[in-house]
């Protein structure tokens, strides 16, 4: 799709460039395969004939997980060297280049602190004495107000700290810094705000400030590092001393503790695959592990309670950030490696490299040589991912650069010959109504499915047409009310702006999304996406019940399985709450069949992604993926249900893998009860060498569609 994208801008290199890269295929196939695909020979020179620019585009289309370093080649043609490297952060210098009206903002990161900088240059200007600060929250608003005018009239550092907690001062705070007047207000006086990325922080305070930004140390080094620096060498002596025994387990399963703090922070970075949702690990979690594990050893010495302290570690202490049902399976597997009995061995390692480990017993100088000689980049290996997840890190930032640029971009002008957006909305939004179906017919729908006892299906069918019938009728009629807009026939509202914003900038508008199925796709590819969804639905109100079942296309999937679930019920007059599921995985050859029986109990479905790992169809399970290859697809499935005690599926030759709907994985609870996002769970076969923990660390998962 990107490929024959690039042809579309019609001129230069791209003139019928879709044709030469498929003549091609094979030299552009050793440009995919290498591991520096920019300094790779392209194929007829081409690469040498294209400005920076142009080169960047090929490798967003060929290689995403690239994109920034082209993006980099970019910035350094256009603007130099220094642009490319972040200023060394100096607070002195940004104190001594500001004004009495002029607000300095830290903009916060996770896990970043500012305010230990912040109090060494109060104490070097004389002002620690003289400054006021005030946590916002809450309530909060009179006590700002009062420090902002005390520190006005005598000159003090104010310093409102968590700005983006306060989103309803701060209309107040935006008031209070334009009145700033740099002839009433004393030469001393400071204005220091902190506040994490808010759209509701005032534009107008950001304007006249002052920003900066502080990182916290990155990677897995670094953050053992600052933990063991930290420690109290006196109480580290003396914990545990009773028993050579239990000083040896409390130093070795401290490690450990710290290691596991330094993995699940570090794992964020990995997106979905690390955690569904990105939780705020904090030092505090540790200190109080610490505290327990200390206590735990010495008073039940020469007992060893590992099962409590998995339990207050990762299901109490970290565990309560942990909201989302499968991270929380994640976070108490990954705790078994280092609150373990084999950790008091000395060949103990945390990963397959063997690199990490919890060095023989040593003082705190001993942990802190061995943690200096660790490598300063981690591979994913130690968090139990695939190398691949390094390509989905690369790719998610390359995306989220490019969203941050889509977003700033104006989209109202034309140059070159280029089409005006008038042009692009009267033609995208007449493709786009061209693609998209009438509403159903729901009431033909319902006489020719009636409600059956022994047939829900017909229910869930009926069902799945109003739901999609009330986004059809708003996509139609806003497209339609576009291309009205671009004559001058309808007047532009709010709706409409937010519609023709999407069109332009190729994003799901927000209006469409209030009533639709979750989706990732550009808008493009959702339109393409809905259109095969009703496409499906309108197949098989026409030609009654399918043999198969495109599972990606239910608007609420779980209607669908409930349905199936109720057939099997009524028609061997069971609970269904006494109902399983059980699940095969079909080979290949079975999907290239010209016909397919329906099976006479459950149903076949299709169109499923794994991420993370692979079918594979010779072997019969899960294994592990493909160099380059971060999403594959899954074989039909026979799905049937079964009563619970006459399940035949070994659970112990099984992985659990989530099914969900989007890529983001992360969900909110539904009126229904449901996740808007997760399904269900899948058992799948996996190979004997391998358990459900190996998998679970992998952090695979099923997809019912892709974002692109």
């Amino acid at each position: 799709n990107r490929v024959s994208e690039l042809e579309d801008l019609g001129k230069g290199p791209w003139v019928d460039f879709s044709s030469s890269f498929v003549r091609d295929i094979n030299e552009w196939k050793k440009v995919f395969d290498s591991d520096d695909p920019v300094a790779e020979p392209w194929p007829h020179g081409i690469k040498e004939k294209m400005t920076p620019m142009q080169k960047s585009l090929v490798i967003l289309a060929v290689r995403p997980d690239c994109t920034v370093r082209g993006l980099q080649d970019v910035i350094r043609q256009k603007l130099g060297e220094e642009y490319l490297e972040p200023p060394s952060f100096n607070l002195d210098e940004v104190y001594q280049d500001s004004t009495n009206v002029m607000p300095l903002i830290f903009v916060l990161s996770s896990g970043a602190d500012p305010m230990a900088d912040l109090l060494r240059l109060a104490a070097k200007f004389d002002m620690t004495e003289r400054k006021n600060a005030v946590s916002l929250g809450q309530g909060q608003g009179p006590r700002a107000e009062a420090a902002l005018n005390e520190g006005k009239e005598q000159g003090m550092w104010v310093i409102l700290q968590n700005c983006h907690l306060a989103v309803s001062w701060m209309p107040k705070l935006e008031a209070a810094v334009e009145e700033l007047d740099p002839e009433k207000v004393s030469e001393d006086f400071r204005l220091w705000l902190t506040a994490m990325p808010s759209k509701d922080f005032p534009v107008s305070v950001l304007q006249n400030g002052m920003k900066m930004t502080v990182e916290p140390p990155k990677g897995l080094k670094s953050n053992l590092l600052r933990a063991f620096a930290g420690l109290d060498e006196e109480w580290f002596e003396e914990a545990g001393k009773q028993s050579k025994e239990c000083q040896h387990a409390f130093r070795k399963m401290l490690f450990g503790l710290y290691f596991f703090h330094g993995l699940i922070q570090e794992r964020c970075n990995f997106g979905p695959l690390g955690w569904n949702i990105q939780y705020q690990f904090s030092e505090p979690d540790r200190q109080i592990c610490t505290d327990q594990l200390k206590i735990f050893l010495e008073e039940q010495d020469p007992i060893i309670p590992y099962n409590a302290l998995r339990y207050t570690s990762s299901e109490a202490n970290y565990g309560g950030r942990v909201t989302d049902a499968d991270d929380r399976v994640k976070i108490s597997v990954f705790i078994t490696d280092f609150y373990c009995a084999d950790i008091l061995n000395d060949e103990y390692k945390f990963s397959p490299s063997g690199t990490y480990y919890a060095p023989k017993f040593t003082n705190k100088e001993g942990y802190l040589e061995y943690i200096r000689s660790l490598p300063i980049n981690q591979e994913p290996e130690i968090f139990g991912l695939h190398a691949n997840a390094n390509l989905t890190v690369a790719i998610n930032e390359a995306n989220a650069i490019l969203q941050t640029a889509n977003s700033m971009s104006g989209g109202d002008g034309s140059s070159d010959g280029a089409k005006s957006p008038d042009q692009i909305l009267a033609e995208q939004s007449a493709k786009y109504l061209s693609d998209i179906l009438p509403p159903f017919d729901t009431e033909a729908a319902s006489a020719k499915y009636p409600v059956d006892y022994n047939e829900s299906l017909n229910t869930v069918l009926n069902q799945e047409m109003l739901r999609f019938n009330r986004l059809i009728v708003r996509v139609r009629a806003s497209l339609a009310d576009i291309g009205k807009a671009v004559k001058g026939l309808v007047v532009m509202d709010a709706n409409l702006d937010d519609v023709a914003n999407g069109i332009l900038k190729n994003v799901r508008p927000g209006y469409w999304m209030k009533v639709s199925y979750p989706s990732l796709k550009p808008l493009s590819g959702y339109v393409q996406d809905l259109a095969a969804r009703l496409s499906f639905f309108s197949t098989w109100e026409k030609n009654g019940h399918p043999a198969f079942y495109w599972i990606s296309g239910f608007y609420f999937t779980q209607s669908f399985l409930t349905g199936q679930l109720q057939n099997f019920a009524r028609r061997n007059q069971l609970a269904i709450d006494t109902l399983t599921w059980v699940f095969a995985v079909l080979k290949k050859s079975f999907g290239e069949q010209k016909t397919i029986e329906k099976p006479e109990v459950g149903c076949l479905v299709y169109g499923l992604f794994m991420e993370g790992a692979r079918w594979d169809d010779d072997a019969g399970h899960v294994e592990e993926s493909l160099p380059k290859v971060l999403f594959s697809s899954v074989p039909y499935m026979h799905w049937w249900p079964v009563e619970k005690d006459k399940d035949p599926t070994d659970m112990n030759r099984v992985y659990l893998s989530p099914l969900y709907k989007t890529s983001e994985r992360k969900g909110v609870l539904a009126t229904t009860g449901h996740s808007s996002n997760r399904v269900m769970s899948l058992l799948l076969a996996i190979a004997e060498r391998h358990s459900q923990k190996y998998w679970t660390k992998r952090g695979v998962a099923c997809l019912t569609q892709l974002d692109n």
